[in-house]
């Protein structure tokens, strides 16, 4: 009889839980370990790496397109004018927009916004027995705004507690009425909204609360070397990336409740969710690489529909493997060319987004380029996007449920 000469394949092997049996740690953490790793090569074989939802990069106080702003919220335009929305809360145009430049004029933005023009924020502050009339604003005593919402206002004796919320009223005056509404902090914060994202190894990022950097003690604080070589063509550039952090602990022993020490809540779970880094990188590498679609080499999608020839070579592209997520390096090889991530980031991290900060080289030796923060702009669209299923089959006219 002739022999195989093929390579036996890997004989199966998994954790037994047999009764009267004692596992030890390593079972438990390679029955973990090895349920993780499944779905992260899952994920990352069938979805790819990149946003699967949300974790849109923005700056609240500066107007971008089709951002949401509630009634309430305020932006800073080209003038350091405080820009209040008085109307509905609604998704802005899509731009741009030329703000009102009197002080209580206003203008109409896309969805029922309507930006009222406050005038610049003052430094004077809150004062006691005072007299203030619209349009007034000051800078309360937690860094955010507060903008009058009467029109005439004689403040209380006493400072009031402000409200912190968006949108919130505080009460002033005697008697003491809602005078004034909360409009948000007055620094300038780079904001990523909750959302879900796949790394390039297949682990999920989950954010599940809004994630704010003050932008100006953060910019403040870098080198005046890197500030330097960040600046590429009038713009230093900023990239935020979102990092996997993962929970290193798993079932911990305590005490036991009432010395009752054959409880079972002698132990306590650790493992409730895995963590993030969310994290502002300065580019001082030379022009610096966006994420590379990793579908690139498949060209554009056919005009005639997905005929025999079509689907042959996506045949072949899967079984070559050598497209897909892992195809492009996201490290430059010979030093010279551009890449997408710097070399002292974790590669498995998910790009979000580039800022681009207008600024001009020193005239001085040793002192940072002069920036101007509230121009800046935001590229969220040249991050890798995971489509679903489910809008990829509606966009090609698959629709299912109700269609009202």
């Amino acid at each position: 009889m002739a022999t195989d000469k093929l390579s036996p394949p890997p004989s199966p092997s998994r954790v037994f839980y047999s009764l009267g049996r004692m596992l030890g740690v390593e079972d438990f953490q390679a029955d973990q370990d090895y349920h993780r790793g499944s779905l992260a090569r899952a994920l990352l074989q069938l979805c790819g790496t990149g946003t699967v939802a949300g974790l849109k990069v923005l700056v609240p106080q500066i107007w971008q397109a089709g951002t949401v702003y509630a009634t309430g919220s305020f932006v800073y335009d080209a003038s350091q004018n405080v820009q209040l929305n008085t109307g509905a809360a609604g998704i802005s145009g899509s731009g741009p927009i030329t703000f009102a430049a009197a002080a209580g004029a206003t203008v109409n933005d896309a969805n029922g916004i309507v930006w009222t023009n406050q005038g610049p924020l003052g430094t004077a502050g809150w004062r006691p027995n005072t007299t203030f009339s619209k349009p007034a604003m000051l800078l309360d005593t937690n860094g955010n705004i507060q903008v009058l919402s009467v029109d005439t206002l004689t403040s209380g004796p006493n400072p009031p507690v402000w409200n912190t919320a968006v949108g919130g009223a505080t009460l002033d005056g005697n008697p003491a009425q809602a005078a004034w509404t909360c409009a948000g902090p007055a620094q300038l914060e780079i904001q990523v909204t909750a959302g879900l994202a796949i790394d390039r190894v297949g682990r999920m990022i989950e954010v599940p609360q809004p994630v704010c950097i003050f932008l100006q003690p953060w910019i403040t604080a870098q080198s005046v070397a890197d500030l330097t070589n960040a600046l590429q063509g009038g713009n230093i550039l900023v990239d935020v990336f979102a990092t996997f952090v993962p929970c290193t602990q798993g079932v911990t022993p305590c005490f036991a409740s009432q010395d009752n020490y054959d409880a079972t809540d002698a132990f306590s779970a650790n493992r409730l969710l895995d963590s993030f880094a969310m994290q502002l990188v300065l580019r001082t590498d030379k022009n610096p690489r966006l994420p590379l679609d990793p579908w690139l080499s498949l060209g554009a999608p056919p005009t005639g529909g997905v005929t025999s020839a079509v689907l042959q070579s996506l045949q072949q592209n899967i079984l070559a493997a050598t497209t897909g997520p892992a195809a492009t390096a996201p490290f430059a090889t010979n030093g010279v060319e551009p890449a997408e991530y710097p070399q002292q980031l974790d590669p498995s991290s998910v790009f979000l987004a580039r800022i681009s900060i207008p600024a001009t080289a020193a005239t001085t030796a040793g002192q940072p380029p002069t920036y101007n923060l509230s121009q800046l702009s935001i590229n969220n669209l040249a991050r890798l996007f995971i489509y679903p299923l489910s809008m990829t089959g509606r966009t090609l006219g698959l629709g299912s449920g109700a269609s009202s």
